[in-house]
């Protein structure tokens, strides 16, 4: 372990320590400053990252929404929202809107493929990038698509119109997914991609709408994804068993 200041790599497990998940961040015996050309990391990126890590308001969002998932992860899994939904009625255009986003959401998935450890595309004969840049694009287009499918394409349609149902009826697991998708961290994200903006950072992607920046880590982002896919999966299959009843 090398006895030199790595304020990079510091400044990075600092930030993972608070928005990432467990395997996400340098570890502590690698010197990221070290390693990295002093070209690599943006001035702008290190305080994008500083001001996360102090931006309180921004932790305690992003707290709340760790929290609600974690509850929810625990419903979905045993399909409690597939049964509180299975007693509303839809129609087969809803059928058809709904199987939609699932299967956009797949292809989105689908895009992040790899071949011995490294992404593979389309156009990997006509483009030739270095390999970080390309991990870094392939990650993190297939999450903004993704996002994009579930909190903007999906927000406003039967999906949406099913749950509130279900949580105004008093269903718990209804009341719950409405919670998430109404939190001010997910609601911050979903501005950001449907008229604010978003980038790369070194860290993930940075959000921004009228309230500032948010830096997500993909990590944690995918583990968003995947309880966003599950919803909608649920409430797909809760759709075909309403027709059938």
């Amino acid at each position: 372990m090398t006895d030199s200041v790595d304020h990079i790599g510091d400044t990075l497990r600092e930030f993972y320590a608070v928005y990432g998940t467990a395997d996400e961040g340098p570890p502590p015996d690698v010197n990221v400053t070290e390693l990295l050309p002093d070209t690599t990391v943006a001035p702008e990126d290190l305080t994008l990252l500083r001001t996360a890590i102090d931006d309180q308001t921004l932790r305690r969002q992003f707290r709340i929404c760790r929290e609600i998932l974690e509850d929810l992860a625990g419903r979905l899994t045993s399909e409690e929202l597939l049964r509180e939904l299975s007693t509303i009625p839809t129609t087969n255009r809803d059928f058809e809107e709904l199987s939609s986003g699932v299967f956009w959401f797949t292809l989105a998935s689908s895009l992040d493929r790899r071949e011995n450890g490294a992404p593979t595309t389309p156009f990997d004969e006509q483009i030739h990038l270095p390999l970080p840049v390309k991990v870094r694009m392939t990650v993190q287009g297939s999450l903004v698509l993704r996002l994009y499918l579930s909190l903007v394409y999906m927000r406003e349609g039967v999906m949406t119109d099913l749950i509130t149902q279900g949580a105004e009826a008093r269903k718990p697991c209804c009341g719950c997914v409405r919670k998430f998708l109404n939190c001010d961290y997910v609601c911050r994200i979903r501005n950001a991609l449907s008229h604010g903006s978003f980038s790369s950072s070194i860290a993930g992607i940075t959000f921004r709408d009228d309230n500032g920046v948010i830096l997500a880590t993909p990590g944690f982002l995918n583990w968003l994804c995947t309880w966003l896919m599950l919803i909608q999966l649920q409430t797909l299959s809760s759709g075909s068993r309403a027709c059938d009843i």
